[in-house]
């Protein structure tokens, strides 16, 4: 929650600016009801101004009904607070105005072009076709036959995604949603107000927050080289962090869940929370690939998020998920209501025939044969950059991770790749460029395609950076 800070130089009284801080911490949830206020004398010391402030602020809230008093039990969020007040909460679509700080350029880039249908996007994070459960509508017929004659409910699909993810929650910590989108939207909403300011750890699937550049939020990023400091969290009175689960490969070593740990701890003290998107397709939520997640990090899960989506079901078709404690779960499940975004029942009871029925398994077989294909294929054309790359995480069932050196500028290379209308996500590091293929967001030609293009580019920027060098 911001705090409390008054503006000596506004026209509107102190008083007043109090009456809106409380009001306003309660509508975007910051305070819940039941919550403790301090005390009068407390906050005016606190704020520096005379007690006779916060006795008017505090006597509006109580007339308001938005807080009570009681001897000995002292001042408190009313039982009634939230119904009480407008639900400001959910105004974001008239934000496409707002001031937005100036963010990524490669951000801003990569929406520009994320639905350009000449390029090879490597970013959609939607499933090809050809790795889907089913390809069209109609092969969705057999899993929607002999249904139920109870209603299906989101408890019992809930049920099904946490036996796939093998993490140790109930359905009482889970919310399911229509899709990933709706989840970020649902909890970004729990945690933020517009003009908010938020931290995002790269690298990230920057798809997955087109959503923001609407929102009027303010974005800082920040990654294992450029860390996430106190100064940098006081300064710009960070509200949520958003982050990405890994994957528990070769390459996420000791080292790097020291780093996740460090900054859980960081995050706990400051009681910032943290917002973790688990964008993997489903068919590898069942493989026993174990996920370097804050949410198993942390020890109290207090206050870690977890979204993700099944997806590869059928083009089009997905179903989403928020992981959290109960009661930030029911806060959860509140606003989705509000915002009418609950799954529908045909899709609830769709998803739950497909998760529990023969054929997942076996399709899961064959997308792991399909994807071990595209692998070696994808690999086979790397060896014309033998000499320059290093292969991280050979394990990985769903992507190609890899170091090219010497180290080339980023940013050139992203440009590059637009110029080859190529959409791929790189990782800045000190003595090289990190780049990872997924292998099953795109069709199998088109995933070849851009491998090609791709290694044309590293290998025209190699030249100039050499002739550079030496010229």
């Amino acid at each position: 929650m911001a705090r409390l800070t008054l503006n000596l130089e506004s026209n509107k009284p102190l008083y007043k600016q109090i009456v809106d801080y409380y009001e306003n911490s309660i509508i975007n949830g910051s305070l819940q009801i039941g919550t403790s206020l301090p005390t009068e004398r407390d906050l005016a010391l606190q704020l520096g101004v005379n007690r006779s402030t916060v006795t008017t602020a505090y006597a509006e809230l109580r007339a308001n009904g938005l807080i009570t008093s009681k001897q000995g039990s002292g001042t408190r969020v009313s039982e009634d607070a939230t119904d009480l007040l407008p639900d400001y909460s959910i105004t974001w679509s008239k934000l496409r105005n707002h001031h937005l700080a100036e963010d990524s350029s490669v951000f801003s880039k990569v929406t520009n072009y994320m639905n350009e249908p000449s390029f090879i996007n490597f970013l959609s994070g939607s499933v090809a076709p050809e790795l889907c459960l089913a390809r069209t509508a109609y092969d969705l017929i057999p899993f929607t036959t002999g249904l139920k004659t109870f209603p299906p409910t989101a408890t019992r699909v809930a049920q099904s995604i946490c036996h796939l993810l093998d993490e140790e929650v109930t359905p009482d910590n889970m919310v399911i949603t229509s899709s990933l989108e709706h989840a970020l939207l649902i909890a970004v909403k729990c945690f933020l107000s517009p003009g908010d300011t938020i931290a995002v750890e790269e690298p990230v699937n920057y798809s997955n927050l087109n959503m923001l550049l609407a929102s009027g939020i303010k974005i800082n990023w920040f990654s294992t080289d450029r860390p996430l400091t106190n100064q940098l969290v006081q300064n710009e009175n960070i509200q949520l962090v958003v982050t990405s689960s890994l994957y528990d490969h070769s390459i996420y070593t000791s080292s790097a869940i020291q780093k996740r740990k460090k900054l859980l701890s960081h995050c706990e003290k400051g009681n910032i929370p943290i917002l973790e998107i688990n964008d993997a397709p489903f068919f590898t939520q069942s493989s026993g690939e174990k996920l370097l997640s804050y949410y198993e990090l942390g020890q109290d899960r207090k206050i870690v998020l977890q979204i993700g989506h099944i997806t590869g079901i059928s083009p089009g078709i997905s179903i989403g998920w928020i992981l959290g404690p109960e009661n930030v779960m029911e806060r959860v499940q509140n606003l989705q209501k509000q915002l009418s975004l609950s799954p529908p029942p045909i899709l609830l009871e769709l998803v739950e025939n497909i998760l529990n029925s023969d054929e997942i398994n076996d399709h899961f077989e064959k997308v792991s044969r399909e994807l071990n294909t595209r692998k070696n294929e994808v690999l086979h054309k790397l060896k014309t950059l033998q000499d320059h790359i290093t292969i991280l995480d050979k394990d990985d069932p769903t992507a190609i991770l890899f170091d090219f050196t010497p180290a080339l500028n980023q940013q050139e290379v992203f440009d590059a790749l637009l110029e080859a209308k190529v959409l791929l996500l790189l990782y800045g590091q000190e003595h090289s460029v990190r780049i990872k293929i997924p292998l099953s967001y795109v069709r199998r030609e088109d995933l070849l395609e851009g491998t090609s293009r791709l290694i044309a580019v590293l290998n025209r920027l190699h030249i100039m950076q050499f002739a550079a060098i030496y010229s």
